[in-house]
Protein backbone atom coordinates (compact mmCIF):
# COMPACT_ATOMS: atom_id res chain seq x y z
CA UNK A 1 0.00 0.00 0.00
CA UNK A 2 1.30 3.45 -0.92
CA UNK A 3 1.97 6.01 1.84
CA UNK A 4 1.40 9.62 0.74
CA UNK A 5 2.80 12.75 2.38
CA UNK A 6 5.44 13.49 4.96
CA UNK A 7 5.05 12.92 8.65
CA UNK A 8 5.83 15.85 10.92
CA UNK A 9 8.20 14.37 13.48
CA UNK A 10 6.97 14.71 17.04
CA UNK A 11 3.45 15.67 15.97
CA UNK A 12 0.36 13.79 17.13
CA UNK A 13 -1.79 12.22 14.46
CA UNK A 14 -5.34 10.94 14.78
CA UNK A 15 -6.09 7.70 12.92
CA UNK A 16 -8.82 8.29 10.34
CA UNK A 17 -10.16 5.37 8.30
CA UNK A 18 -12.07 6.71 5.31
CA UNK A 19 -13.93 5.59 2.22
CA UNK A 20 -14.26 7.60 -1.02
CA UNK A 21 -15.80 7.12 -4.43
CA UNK A 22 -15.07 8.15 -7.99
CA UNK A 23 -18.54 8.58 -9.52
CA UNK A 24 -18.39 7.96 -13.27
CA UNK A 25 -20.71 9.25 -15.97
CA UNK A 26 -20.06 6.99 -18.95
CA UNK A 27 -21.66 9.12 -21.68
CA UNK A 28 -19.11 11.95 -21.40
CA UNK A 29 -16.38 10.30 -19.24
CA UNK A 30 -16.74 12.95 -16.55
CA UNK A 31 -16.56 12.25 -12.83
CA UNK A 32 -18.48 13.77 -9.95
CA UNK A 33 -16.46 15.62 -7.33
CA UNK A 34 -17.49 17.77 -4.40
CA UNK A 35 -16.64 21.32 -3.44
CA UNK A 36 -17.59 23.64 -0.65
CA UNK A 37 -16.53 26.58 -2.80
CA UNK A 38 -12.78 26.70 -2.17
CA UNK A 39 -11.44 23.15 -2.38
CA UNK A 40 -12.18 20.01 -4.37
CA UNK A 41 -12.43 16.45 -3.10
CA UNK A 42 -13.96 13.05 -3.79
CA UNK A 43 -17.36 12.24 -2.32
CA UNK A 44 -16.98 10.20 0.83
CA UNK A 45 -15.31 10.60 4.19
CA UNK A 46 -14.58 9.09 7.55
CA UNK A 47 -15.81 5.72 8.71
CA UNK A 48 -17.84 6.07 11.90
CA UNK A 49 -18.23 3.64 14.79
CA UNK A 50 -18.76 0.10 13.53
CA UNK A 51 -19.52 0.98 9.89
CA UNK A 52 -17.99 -1.00 7.05
CA UNK A 53 -16.21 0.89 4.28
CA UNK A 54 -19.24 0.47 1.99
CA UNK A 55 -21.75 1.56 4.66
CA UNK A 56 -19.69 4.69 5.34
CA UNK A 57 -19.39 5.38 1.62
CA UNK A 58 -23.13 5.10 1.03
CA UNK A 59 -23.91 7.33 4.05
CA UNK A 60 -21.36 9.97 3.06
CA UNK A 61 -22.55 10.13 -0.56
CA UNK A 62 -26.16 10.63 0.53
CA UNK A 63 -25.09 13.32 3.02
CA UNK A 64 -23.00 15.16 0.41
CA UNK A 65 -25.09 14.66 -2.74
CA UNK A 66 -28.51 13.25 -1.81
CA UNK A 67 -27.93 10.26 -4.13
CA UNK A 68 -27.60 6.54 -3.54
CA UNK A 69 -24.84 4.80 -5.47
CA UNK A 70 -24.73 1.56 -7.47
CA UNK A 71 -22.21 -0.63 -9.32
CA UNK A 72 -19.66 -0.16 -6.54
CA UNK A 73 -16.23 -1.60 -7.39
CA UNK A 74 -12.99 -1.47 -5.41
CA UNK A 75 -10.34 0.79 -6.96
CA UNK A 76 -7.40 1.29 -4.58
CA UNK A 77 -6.27 1.92 -1.02
CA UNK A 78 -3.68 4.37 0.32
CA UNK A 79 -2.40 5.63 3.62
CA UNK A 80 -1.47 9.27 4.11
CA UNK A 81 -0.20 11.84 6.53
CA UNK A 82 -2.70 14.67 6.05
CA UNK A 83 -3.77 17.97 7.53
CA UNK A 84 -7.45 17.68 8.32
CA UNK A 85 -7.57 21.43 9.10
CA UNK A 86 -10.28 21.55 11.82
CA UNK A 87 -9.65 17.86 12.63
CA UNK A 88 -5.91 18.41 13.04
CA UNK A 89 -3.20 16.11 11.71
CA UNK A 90 -4.52 12.80 10.42
CA UNK A 91 -3.08 9.36 9.74
CA UNK A 92 -5.52 8.44 6.97
CA UNK A 93 -6.21 4.99 5.60
CA UNK A 94 -8.46 5.63 2.61
CA UNK A 95 -10.18 3.07 0.42
CA UNK A 96 -11.40 4.26 -2.96
CA UNK A 97 -14.20 2.81 -5.06
CA UNK A 98 -15.69 3.49 -8.49
CA UNK A 99 -19.48 3.69 -8.78
CA UNK A 100 -22.42 5.40 -10.46
CA UNK A 101 -25.16 7.55 -9.03
CA UNK A 102 -28.45 5.72 -8.55
CA UNK A 103 -31.66 7.36 -7.34
CA UNK A 104 -31.82 10.76 -5.71
CA UNK A 105 -33.08 10.10 -2.18
CA UNK A 106 -33.08 13.54 -0.59
CA UNK A 107 -31.54 16.96 -0.68
CA UNK A 108 -27.92 16.91 0.54
CA UNK A 109 -27.55 17.14 4.31
CA UNK A 110 -24.24 18.96 3.98
CA UNK A 111 -25.63 22.19 2.51
CA UNK A 112 -22.22 23.71 1.83
CA UNK A 113 -21.27 20.85 -0.54
CA UNK A 114 -21.96 21.02 -4.27
CA UNK A 115 -21.39 18.22 -6.76
CA UNK A 116 -19.57 19.12 -9.98
CA UNK A 117 -19.18 16.99 -13.11
CA UNK A 118 -15.62 17.48 -14.35
CA UNK A 119 -13.05 16.17 -16.78
CA UNK A 120 -10.62 14.27 -14.50
CA UNK A 121 -7.52 15.56 -16.33
CA UNK A 122 -8.54 19.18 -15.72
CA UNK A 123 -8.81 18.65 -11.95
CA UNK A 124 -5.89 16.31 -11.20
CA UNK A 125 -3.83 19.09 -9.61
CA UNK A 126 -6.72 20.90 -7.92
CA UNK A 127 -7.71 18.46 -5.16
CA UNK A 128 -7.09 19.65 -1.60
CA UNK A 129 -5.52 16.45 -0.26
CA UNK A 130 -2.36 15.05 -1.80
CA UNK A 131 -3.61 11.47 -1.42
CA UNK A 132 -6.73 12.31 -3.45
CA UNK A 133 -4.58 13.93 -6.16
CA UNK A 134 -2.55 10.71 -6.24
CA UNK A 135 -5.70 8.57 -6.63
CA UNK A 136 -7.06 10.80 -9.40
CA UNK A 137 -3.76 10.47 -11.27
CA UNK A 138 -3.95 6.68 -10.85
CA UNK A 139 -7.53 6.71 -12.13
CA UNK A 140 -6.53 8.75 -15.22
CA UNK A 141 -3.59 6.43 -15.92
CA UNK A 142 -5.63 3.23 -15.54
CA UNK A 143 -8.49 4.56 -17.65
CA UNK A 144 -5.95 5.51 -20.32
CA UNK A 145 -4.63 1.94 -20.35
CA UNK A 146 -8.16 0.63 -20.89
CA UNK A 147 -9.15 3.22 -23.48
CA UNK A 148 -9.45 2.71 -27.21
CA UNK A 149 -9.19 6.44 -27.92
CA UNK A 150 -5.49 6.97 -27.13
Amino acid sequence: MVRIGNKVEGARYTKRPASYVIIERKEDKKIAIATEGKTYFFLGGGIENEETEIEALKREVIEESGYRIKNIKYFDKVTAWADGIERGLLDVTATFYIANFDKKMTEPIEKDHRVLWVNPKEYKDKFFHEYQRYILEEYINRKGENSNDR
